[in-house]
């Protein structure tokens, strides 16, 4: 394995020493937080919106998420238990206060939820699921009628261009129709080192 697919594997699903310097990298990196701050807005979120975040990371969207959602819950899900250790330690207020929940599973095992959501967040790691038109499916049950989804991407490997994520975008799209979803928006934000696609899929 090359030190690229070691770095993208990491950043995929990290685990050990590595990992936890992955989550920091995340954390703090102002490409990330710009990138998931713009997200945010678009969701337009609403104080009593119950959102799910699917993988987290150290949890900084998460806590981001809870502090505009004062009357509702952000729930999470990451298969990384270094994130979830991070997360949980990040947002040990909230979920004390029952207004954030965080389970470490994949998306391919969701786990039951009391009620649907009003939003769904992925940033950064829809490339990587598994049988994703099916989970989308499933995921579709999970909102409530007019709730929606949001993909977010910014195409990290070397080499990456403009291309790459009209491309992502125009993929991501196409999943979300095959999932049944409707009135699909494409959004793009320009950034360095390239730009961020956002894209929406409304339960109708």
């Amino acid at each position: 394995m090359s030190l690229v697919e070691k770095i993208v594997e990491q950043f995929a699903c990290p685990t050990g020493f590595w990992g936890n310097i992955v989550g920091f990298i995340m954390a703090h990196r102002s490409s990330n937080l710009e990138r998931n701050e713009w997200a945010i807005s678009l969701l337009n979120l609403q104080p009593s919106d119950r959102v799910l975040e699917i993988g987290f990371g150290p949890g900084v969207t998460i806590q981001k998420m809870s502090e505009i959602a004062i009357d509702g819950v952000i729930w999470g899900i990451d298969r990384s238990e270094v994130m979830f250790r991070q997360a949980s330690k990040r947002n040990q207020r909230a979920i004390s206060a029952g207004r954030v929940r965080l389970f470490l599973t994949s998306v391919s095992q969701l786990p039951s939820f009391d009620s649907p959501f009003d939003k769904i967040l992925a940033v950064n790691n829809f490339y990587f699921w598994d049988n994703k038109t099916e989970v989308l499916r499933r995921l579709r049950e999970q909102l409530r009628t007019g709730g929606i989804i949001a993909l977010v991407h910014q195409p990290r490997l070397p080499g990456t261009t403009e291309d790459d994520v009209i491309e992502a975008g125009e993929k991501f799209s196409r999943y979300l129709e095959m999932a049944g979803f409707k009135d699909i928006q494409v959004e793009r934000k320009r950034m360095k080192p390239v730009s961020t696609v956002y894209v929406q899929g409304r339960n109708l």
